[in-house]
């Protein structure tokens, strides 16, 4: 074995995983929030989410990138689990550029023609143009240059591999040797965290005659299935809507790969027939078809299919409780881009308002409902809450999220403020509470205490609520001095019954500050 041949593969392997991250990071940063905006906007349908996955991931060809991204969003609550699935079906499709630039352009020119001007120009283009958003397209541009790069020296460096790599006595062994390379191709991709990169190794060592077209072939299916490392590594410690979505990804993976083992002898007869080849003359083009060809029959079997596999990923890992202390829709994988991160919070303390609401309507009448949680729970969110948005802040500039990230710290003190509001009315007497309040004050604090109705009033509607809330307040203020003086009720007890009254005003105050951040009024409502 040759160190050079060791040292260029190396080599080779280090600018493509360099070049590919350039071309990720300077696109993600040239889109901004918008590429997450547009991947919000742009999955309504599966027929539409299964394009825009193919769309993201052929143009920034990380399938990894997209899929984390994607994560991120479902965490965030900006996507439902259905909607996200079909970004990943779509994304597995998007990969399979990879394989087509490395055999239709990668190994059949001289890539320093192309190479070279790409890392120029965007090198060029991010020294001049700092401050724009041409800088990061020079990097992606750059990146693209030093991936063809690594896919000339990973060339140069399998033409002598077959001399001390024993891939002839793999492949002699039928079935047995398949298997081992769908389990060599599903390594190599977990450990260098890239389906992209090892496809480019696979089908450049099939140019050079190291592989023979099964085994390659299988090697495919491994590096499909591998790709499921990344979303598996990334859902963990997160929530339930990202461990779903990585099952998902997994289970979609096993049974995709399992189908294209089965069907491996034919797939491949019809992708060597289509790319034109007898198994050695275009078998780089023909592993290239085969891996389109394995993962357009999963998404066709996924459009029957995913239904029942999304019911079942559901019934496998159960969402937390409304109830549960711990958090739905925060973690470390929505941090990344505020896009993610600010509607993740919004998405959080909307579930502690709901939490509160109830806790406050259980305090007007103890009949109205089960009892709400213990109240560990909500300050445990609370503070979960508030240990997120301290990251969030620290990750840098929120950009045009800076307002509604400060909107959103603002209604989390407010529902601390409102949870110690509660919380004294819960240690008030039954008695005082239903001697305090009569049946128009009542209905007028339910009223504001009931998640629908909340969302339901526009701006007028809600300063016409609390002036409703503060004119009864004032009714019966008048009521109970009247009694006082006729002598009817003592003065110590009207207090008593003020402050309850004070108490409900005061909550129903700040349960409108936090709705107008949570429950915002659509503009042409206002």
């Amino acid at each position: 074995m040759s160190w050079v041949v060791v040292t260029m593969a190396l080599g080779g392997l280090g600018l493509l995983l360099l070049g590919m991250g350039m071309m990720t990071d300077g696109l993600k940063s040239a889109a901004g929030n918008k590429l997450h905006l547009f991947l919000e906007r742009s999955t309504q349908t599966k027929m539409r989410a299964a394009l825009t996955g193919f769309s993201i991931t052929a143009l920034v060809q990380s399938s990894s990138a997209v899929i984390v991204a994607t994560l991120g969003f479902t965490n965030a609550g900006m996507l439902r689990l259905k909607q996200a699935a079909w970004v990943v079906f779509g994304s597995n499709v998007g990969t399979t550029m990879t394989a087509w630039i490395v055999a239709l352009v990668g190994l059949k020119l001289k890539v320093e023609i192309i190479a070279l001007p790409l890392i120029g120009i965007g090198m060029l283009l991010q020294l001049f143009l700092k401050k724009s958003r041409w800088a990061h397209i020079g990097l992606a541009l750059a990146g693209f240059g030093v991936l063809f790069l690594g896919l000339g020296l990973l060339r140069d460096g399998f033409i002598d591999a077959a001399e001390w790599i024993p891939i002839e006595r793999l492949g002699a062994t039928g079935w047995y040797g398949i298997l081992l390379g769908v389990i060599a191709g599903a390594v190599l991709t977990a450990l260098i965290q890239s389906s992209s990169a090892a496809l480019a190794i696979i089908l450049t060592a099939s140019v050079t005659g190291v592989l023979t077209p099964l085994l390659g072939a299988s090697l495919v299916i491994g590096a499909n299935l591998g790709t499921t490392a990344t979303s598996m590594l990334a859902s963990i410690g997160a929530t339930t809507n990202a461990r779903r979505l990585a099952l998902v990804h997994l289970l979609e993976k096993i049974f995709t790969g399992t189908i294209a083992l089965i069907l491996l002898v034919p797939l491949w007869w019809v992708s060597n027939w289509l790319a034109g080849g007898d198994g050695r003359t275009n078998i780089s083009t023909g592993l290239a078809l085969f891996h389109t060809l394995f993962n357009v029959l999963g998404i066709v079997l996924m459009w029957f299919l995913a239904d029942h596999l999304l019911r079942f990923v559901e019934r496998m890992i159960k969402q937390p409780e409304l109830t549960s202390e711990k958090p739905r829709y925060l973690d470390d994988t929505v941090l990344a881009m505020p896009a993610m991160g600010v509607p993740a919070m919004h998405s959080e303390i909307k579930r502690v308002f709901k939490q509160l609401l109830a806790r406050g309507r259980k305090a007007i009448d103890e009949g109205a409902e089960p009892a709400p949680e213990d109240d560990l729970n909500t300050s445990a969110l609370l503070d979960a809450i508030g240990q997120f948005s301290n990251k969030l802040g620290a990750q840098g500039s929120l950009e045009e999220f800076s307002e509604s990230f400060l909107n959103l710290n603002w209604a989390r003190e407010e529902c601390v403020q409102l949870r110690v509001l509660f919380h004294e009315l819960q240690d008030t007497p039954r008695e005082d509470i239903e001697a305090a309040l009569t049946p128009e004050l009542k209905n007028a604090f339910m009223e504001l205490l009931l998640t629908g109705s909340l969302k339901q009033l526009s701006t007028e509607q809600r300063k016409n609520a609390i002036a409703n809330v503060k004119a009864l307040r004032k009714s019966r203020r008048a009521s109970l001095l009247a009694q006082t003086r006729a002598g009817e009720i003592s003065a110590p007890e009207v207090t008593r019954r003020l402050q309850v009254i004070a108490l409900f005003e005061e909550s129903t105050k700040r349960v409108m500050r936090i709705a107008d951040v949570i429950y915002p009024v659509p503009v042409n409502d206002e």
